[in-house]
Parts: C-alpha cells; sequence; structure tokens
C-alpha cells in the first residue's frame, strides 16, 4: 500500500478488493472481534469518519515523525497529501522466499562486503519510507514496524542476485518501492 501514513492509521482508503465486490454487485464486509461489519459502496475501509479522523491526527502523527531515529537532510513527505492510495499484490511464496534472502547475512569475499550490500536488510523492511538512510530501525510509534529506506530497498533490489522463486516479489516490491519514491510517500507491506 502506497500512501500518507495517517491514511493508513484510519482506514482512510478503498482498497481494489472493496471497488471490485461492489462493482460485481457484491457487498463488502469486514470481519473483526465484533463480527461482520458491512461497509456500504463508497465509505473507506475505517468507516465514513475515517476522513474527520484523518484530519485530527494528521499534527500529532507529524509530531511523532519528526522524532524518528534517522538523520536525513530531506523534510517528511506531505501526510495531507490526497492523491489516490496505490496498491500492489505479491505472489506470497515468492515474497517469503525474497524475505528470507534479504535477511541472509550477506557474503563476503576476505572481509570485504559488495557495495551496496549492506541496503539488502532495507528489502526486508515491512514499511518504507521515501527518504535516504542508512540503518533500518524498529519504528514503535505510530506504527510497529520494521522501517527501510525506499532508496535503498530499491538499490538493493536493483543490484543484488536474488533467487528465481523471488522474482516475481522483486518485480512487485520494486514497483510499489517506485510508486513510493516517485509520489513521496511511505509504503506499507499489510499481509
Amino acid at each position: 500500500m502506497v500512501l500518507p501514513l495517517s491514511r493508513y492509521i484510519v482506514g482512510d482508503f478503498i482498497t481494489p478488493a472493496m471497488r471490485s465486490a461492489w462493482a460485481s454487485g457484491v457487498p463488502y464486509s469486514i470481519i473483526g472481534p465484533e463480527g461482520a461489519r458491512p461497509l456500504p459502496e463508497g465509505l473507506p475501509f475505517g468507516g465514513p469518519e475515517a476522513p474527520v479522523r484523518r484530519a485530527r491526527v494528521i499534527d500529532m502523527l507529524v509530531e511523532d515523525l519528526r522524532q524518528l531515529p534517522v538523520s536525513t537532510p530531506d523534510p517528511l513527505w506531505d501526510e495531507r497529501s490526497e492523491a489516490e492510495p496505490r496498491f500492489h499484490r505479491v505472489d506470497p511464496a515468492s515474497y517469503e522466499a525474497l524475505l528470507e534472502e534479504a535477511r541472509r547475512p550477506g557474503k563476503s569475499f576476505l572481509g570485504f562486503r559488495k557495495r551496496g550490500e549492506g541496503d539488502r536488510v532495507h528489502v526486508a523492511a515491512m514499511l518504507f519510507l521515501p527518504r535516504d538512510f542508512e540503518a533500518t530501525f524498529e519504528m514503535t510509534t505510530p506504527l510497529r514496524r520494521l522501517t527501510g529506506s525506499t532508496p535503498r530497498a530499491l538499490a538493493a533490489l536493483e543490484r543484488m542476485h536474488w533467487p528465481d522463486n523471488a522474482k516475481a516479489a522483486v518485480d512487485s516490491l520494486r514497483a510499489a518501492l517506485v510508486d513510493s519514491r516517485d509520489h513521496q510517500v511511505p509504503m506499507i507491506v499489510d499481509w
């Protein structure tokens, strides 16, 4: 999902599955601890109040994001962006293979690593920020996710050799990260 974090947190988005169900005349329901909650056509995932809740949390969220443990000369992305969210799907088996390879310690020859080898850990992140920073980190607020750099993950996807069974995930992740980079909003893996 490529969208501002505020949209994700409050559910101010409509997914392709929701649109598809409505277009087919099938009701869309969200199943939760309280049971099934039907969502009428055109309402965002977070319900009718999602846009209002988003407006209320943006300033607090931006303040939290300024406390991130990354150093980047770039300002934060535009959390108020009204750009349409983008969604990408990935083959689960291929993605598992990609994550396994990304988490594997980098190989070295005589103690020297290939250029960019350290960026492979960014590929294993579950939240990607459209800024360049060297080390991944565990974000604890507003979301709890391993957080990586969109430019570093893209560089690793381009430079590294990935297993054949991860190729589909490499292509899907690359497309999502290009959207994150080009639209300057975070990319969240939500599965």
